[in-house]
């Protein structure tokens, strides 16, 4: 409960970011949750995506240096769970700029995307991603198939 109402307060100041509140240590805690969360197959349990739903700041102020030397899909994974929850989706929109990790921001922004309704922050920087030949054979490799779809949309949607 504690950890939603922080969230909660979070997404109720948009204007404030949280990427420079972060410390070491609670990246530290995080890595070490992250390691320690149940999952099923290759996707987290819901107990694991509520445990880690408090930590969702941590994860956007993550840092490529911070998670160099780890597999990016236990991190991708985490966040498409925590991104069923649509107070996290509020959240990731109003701090969409704070997510540093430059995988998990293209991740965030597709999975924003697809949720539907997303700001024009997350569109423009979409349409960036397609217009540059190596970011978009990154989201081509996370999206498969369904890229030549995607880029379809993103590219037909309205900027507000």
């Amino acid at each position: 409960m504690i950890g939603f109402i922080l969230l909660m307060l979070l997404v109720l100041t948009p204007q404030q970011s949280t990427a420079n509140k972060v410390s070491d240590a609670q990246k530290k805690d995080f890595l070490d949750l992250l390691r320690t969360l149940p999952h099923k197959g290759e996707f987290f349990t819901d107990d694991a995506i509520k445990t880690a739903g408090p930590y969702l700041l941590v994860l956007f102020a993550l840092t490529d240096k911070d998670i160099e030397g780890y597999d990016i899909y236990p991190f991708a994974a985490l966040s498409r769970g925590l991104c069923d929850d649509e107070n996290n989706r509020q959240y990731a929109t109003a701090h969409f700029a704070d997510i540093r990790h430059s995988d998990l921001k293209l991740a965030w922004a597709a999975m924003l995307f697809d949720a539907g309704k997303p700001s024009a922050e997350i569109v423009r920087f979409l349409r960036d991603v397609i217009k540059s030949q190596a970011r978009a054979k990154v989201l081509a490799e996370m999206l498969g198939p369904n890229f030549a779809n995607f880029k379809r949309r993103v590219n037909s949607s309205p900027v507000h």
